[in-house]
């Protein structure tokens, strides 16, 4: 028996997401119709598919088997149903996938919603997290373009500079011993600090100190960029990030921004794109608007 490709979709789904219920929201229907979908490529298999194991679904070996000839079925399907020279994003429906860093999350993507609902009322986005997989699903098609400081995306792909940034101290306003728009090394040495764990960002920062023979004093660790501020306002602790968040930051909460005591190189914010879609008109279009909306002159 022949499978139906919508029994593919779900598969791919449930492996990505590893959840029947987050599967569902993603593809957009009913939680019963996904199991029910699961279920029939179990009997089809005669294999369990998935597992759970917690709370996730875990793929069975057989699954991780046929995950890459599925993916590329699909992913030659998706570009079949969408071939067309021609790109309007005041008609067109589709839906880009974007890759971005926890930090663009918070800076980049709400300019890019607003526009989008102002002139491209009809296309839809959705964010995919960088992680171990971004280059191979890149490659595949399932990711679109990829934004923020990825340095493990330098080669490769395509890749086209927004803008440069640097790294600031935030603390907050009411700290007791940093009153002042400055931080001196002893002072930085002798605090304590947040550390984020995030993309490409924990490296330069931990890379430099490294080299200056900086120990910090870690009071926490955080997964991502997304906590940071209230964390730094409501406690004594001081957090080294990137200066545009601090600048978003400042205008939520009462904190401080000092200049670091010492000189770290500037960094790249790029956006990247694979060559399968170098010449694709909706992605052209995609990477001219992000270079309209967040180059240098833009963020300032």
């Amino acid at each position: 028996m022949d499978i139906d490709t919508r029994l593919l979709k779900v598969f791919y789904a449930i492996y990505q997401h590893q959840s029947v219920s987050k599967a569902s929201e993603h593809l957009g229907i009913g939680q019963p119709t996904v199991s029910s979908a699961l279920n029939k490529l179990r009997d089809h298999f005669q294999d369990p598919m998935f597992v759970r194991i917690g709370n996730k679904m875990q793929p069975t070996d057989l699954s991780k088997n046929i995950y890459q000839s599925v993916s590329n079925i699909l992913n030659q399907l998706k570009s079949i149903n969408e071939f067309n020279l021609e790109f309007d994003p005041k008609t067109s429906n589709y839906e880009f996938n974007i890759s971005m860093t926890d930090i663009s999350h918070l800076v980049l993507l709400p300019k890019l919603i607003n526009y989008f609902r102002e002139n491209a009322p009809s296309l839809r986005l959705n964010i995919i997290p960088i992680d171990i997989n971004t280059q191979s699903m890149m490659a595949s098609g399932h990711i679109d373009l990829s934004i923020g400081f990825i340095p493990q995306l330098e080669a490769g792909f395509y890749q086209q500079t927004l803008f440069k940034q640097h790294y600031v101290v935030v603390a907050s306003e009411h700290h007791p011993r940093l009153t002042d728009h400055f931080i001196t090394d002893e002072q930085y040495r002798n605090e304590l600090h947040v550390d984020i764990l995030a993309t490409g960002g924990h490296y330069v920062v931990e890379h430099e100190l490294q080299k200056l023979g900086v120990n910090r004093n870690i009071l926490l660790r955080l997964p991502s960029y997304l906590g940071v501020g209230l964390v730094v306002q409501e406690s004594d602790a001081i957090a080294t990030i990137p200066s545009y968040l601090s600048q978003l930051l400042l205008s939520r909460g009462k904190l401080n921004i000092l200049d670091l005591p010492y000189n770290f190189p500037q960094y790249s914010v790029k956006q990247h794109w694979h060559s399968r879609v170098h010449n694709n008109p909706s992605n052209q279009w995609l990477r001219r608007l992000c270079f309209r909306l967040f180059s240098e002159s833009n963020m300032e």
